[in-house]
This record gives structure tokens, sequence and C-alpha cells, in this order.
């Protein structure tokens, strides 16, 4: 999961970094720049891990720690991807810091699903099966 996030920052701050090139040239939102990024897949990689292994490892606290330091990061990104948007007017700054906020909540949500499954599996499993409980 830390790698497909990694992956996917990396394309922001590459996309970012390009987008400051053409600014810097221009000194306006550039014209022809692509203002698309990959969507995320992180929230798949939980799922596709746990279908691989036969049995789930003890819980390790420092990768709690790690997925709480992470989600921490991730919750401050969306804060300022949503902060960029909400300060620019034009329309296609906007979709773009709009849509890298979205794909930070992914992140930070399949993070959070992480966490959940490390604290308590029996619920998460509970949740994602969706098992229900009707007295039948």
């Amino acid at each position: 999961m830390f790698k497909q996030i990694a992956d996917e920052e990396l394309e922001h701050y590459e996309r970012l970094k390009g987008l400051h090139e053409r600014w810097a040239k221009a000194e306006k939102w550039p014209e022809t720049l692509p203002l698309v990024v990959k969507e995320t897949v992180v929230k798949d990689v939980l799922m596709g891990t746990i279908k691989k292994v036969e049995q789930m490892p003890e819980k390790d606290e420092d990768d709690l720690k790690a997925i709480r330091v992470a989600i921490d990061f991730e919750s401050k990104g969306v804060a300022y991807y949503e902060r960029l948007r909400d300060e620019v007017e034009d329309p296609k700054e906007k979709a773009f810091f709009d849509l890298l906020s979205r794909i930070e909540r992914e992140h930070y949500l399949s993070l959070k699903e992480a966490e959940e499954f490390l604290v308590d599996p029996e619920s998460w499993y509970i949740r994602t099966e969706h098992h229900s409980l009707n007295g039948a």
C-alpha cells in the first residue's frame, strides 16, 4: 500500500513540477499542459493482499504506527489541496486541485481501512463481507 501511495505521490510531484516550470515561463496557468493524473488504485491493495495470503501475520505495532503517521500526512494533503482549490479562480486550476484532493482523500480512506483491519480484523471482515444479523 505504501509503495502504491508513494508511486502516486511521485506522479503528483512530477505533474506539479511541470506545471510550475510552465507557469514560471508564462506567468499564467498553461493552456497546453494535460491536467490529468492517474486515478488511485490504492483501495484495492489491502484486499488484494488479504486474498493472496493463507494466514495473516500477527499485528505489528510498528505497522500500525506507520499507518497512523501516513493517515495524518494524507489528511494534511487533503486539506492543502482543498485550500488551493478554494483559493483559485481559474476553473482548470480548481478542477486540477480538486482531483488531487480527492486522490489524497482516497489514500486517507484506504489507510483508515488498513488501520481498522489491524486494530479490529473481525469487525473489518464483517463490514467488508457484508454479513448481517437479521434474526431469521
